[in-house]
């Protein structure tokens, strides 16, 4: 009866991942509800189901990198397991106590900070990524919060199922009142309505579908993807675009150093439209030849490169990519510009609102994720960013999901995966500054402390009855 619980619990587990991103509200029920009832799983084999759980789910990492595989594997074991046990220990240890409803949402968030894993944990277990359209929650909360709370939602659904008390149902119902509320803002507003317009501009975004086996190449296949990006730009200039941006790795490792005359058809259109242009592109580094930066190279109506964006957080499986620090500055005015992986930090997007960006250009590649849900599951952090920090965001890929978001974390307009095909659509400058966008974490912070001092207080009574048990003895 545990494996068919378990197996019950695992497949709610990963179902806001791979079948719709709504279930993050009951994803965690079933195994919650395990706990609160005290349903007996010794632990080693919670871990042995954890470990084959993520590695069923993880498969399709395999095919991109066999050590990013395992290290995920590891990663989600070890966070998942040692959430559950912990939260199990606990809820035995409170199982009287209202506040243990409370206990599994700050272990989650707190496997968080202290698996020091951030710019990776992100991407697995910030499931408020997944609940993007919540204006204005997530304009306080960012999505760590958003995840506290989600979590704290799923705790006080099992508790009620399991205890049927009046209090988990109070914050059950709560909490979802103010998902609703959140949810319905969300989709009933505009952003013209809630701020004046600082202006805008028409954004090309052009997705070439090209497959990661020719991502890399050089020669005829170099010269067919260029004319195939210069093509579709062609296209896109025509209704009359004024920043025309290409996917991550359009152009291979040091292309306009090594192969500057496969450069000018490029400069050609570049110059014939009188359309800015940004083109994800490597360059080598000049110190060490083994290494490369991820960079966007920004080019002017002139056709030549006015500035370079180089990624400060690639991939960590990544191990020929190197970081590099950009100065804090913004590009193309008041845009903050972002490649890959850097999607996942949150960091990085508020650093860009506090230095005065109005919008985010995203360059991704995705052509890793073609045959698995990560390909959608990845189009999500794109929109919790823009949606926490209040601002538009364009974003394109070799072979989808290429979007265009606006401040409530909606897609507005988008390309279906696995097209050749271009869209053109107008972003709003946005200057407003979100609390989560001048504050950070500040939410989550206070939530754990008073958490923290709950268990404090709890633990301080238990001391003194013991002690006036003592002393009657």
């Amino acid at each position: 009866m545990n494996i068919k619980k378990l197996a019950i619990a695992g497949i709610f587990l990963i179902s806001p991942y791979v079948i719709s991103n709504y279930l993050v509200f009951v994803f965690l029920v079933p195994a919650l509800y395990m706990l609160y009832t005290g349903t007996g799983i010794k632990n080693i084999h919670l871990v042995l189901f954890v470990f084959f759980l993520a590695c069923a789910v993880l498969f399709p990492v395999a095919a991109y990198d066999a050590s990013a595989y395992v290290l995920g594997i590891l990663i989600v074991t070890v966070f998942v397991s040692t959430f559950l046990i912990g939260s199990a220990k606990l809820i035995t240890r409170f199982k009287d106590t209202a506040f243990s409803t409370f206990i599994p949402c700050v272990i989650w968030t707190l496997l968080l900070y202290l698996l020091n894993f951030r710019s990776l944990a992100v991407s697995a277990f910030d499931v408020g990524i997944l609940f993007p359209i919540s204006a204005p929650l997530i304009w306080v909360t960012g999505s760590i919060g958003l995840t506290t709370l989600i979590i704290l939602f799923n705790s006080a659904a099992a508790r009620y199922l399991a205890k049927r008390d009046g209090f988990s149902l109070t914050i059950a119902v709560l909490l979802l009142s103010v998902f609703l509320v959140s949810y319905l803002y969300s989709i009933t507003r505009s952003p013209e309505h809630l701020y004046a317009s600082e202006g805008s501009r028409k954004i090309a975004l052009i997705q070439g579908d090209v497959p990661r086996k020719s991502i890399f190449g050089y020669t005829e296949r170099l010269t067919e993807r260029i004319n195939k990006y210069v093509n579709i730009s062609e296209k896109a200039v025509k209704q009359k675009a004024d920043l025309v941006v290409w996917p991550e790795f359009t152009l291979p490792v040091d292309v306009m150093n090594r192969f500057p005359e496969k450069m000018k058809p490029i400069t050609d259109e570049i110059k014939k439209s009188g359309t800015g242009f940004v083109i994800g592109s490597m360059l080598t580094d000049p110190d060490n030849k083994e290494y490369n930066y991820n960079t966007a190279l920004i080019f002017g109506r002139d056709g030549a490169i006015e500035d370079i964006y180089y990624s400060q957080e690639p991939a960590i499986f990544n191990r020929g990519i190197r970081s590099r620090e950009n100065n804090g500055k913004l590009y193309l005015g008041k845009a903050g510009i972002t490649l890959c992986w850097e999607e996942t930090s949150e960091r990085i997007f508020r650093n860009y609102v506090l230095d005065g960006a109005e919008y985010f250009i995203s360059l991704s590649s995705n052509t890793d994720l073609d045959y698995s849900w990560f390909k959608r599951y990845a189009s999500f952090f794109s929109r919790a960013r823009a949606a926490e920090s209040m601002r538009y965001l364009a974003r394109t890929t070799q072979t989808g999901v290429t979007q265009i978001i606006d401040p409530f974390g909606r897609v507005i307009e988008k390309i279906p995966s696995g097209r050749s095909a271009f869209l053109v659509g107008r972003i709003t400058y946005l200057s407003e500054k979100t609390f989560y966008s001048k504050y950070g974490d500040v939410f989550v912070k206070v939530f754990i402390l008073f958490a923290v001092i709950a268990v404090f207080i709890e633990e301080l009574k238990r001391f003194r009855s013991k002690l006036a048990v003592a002393k009657t003895d």
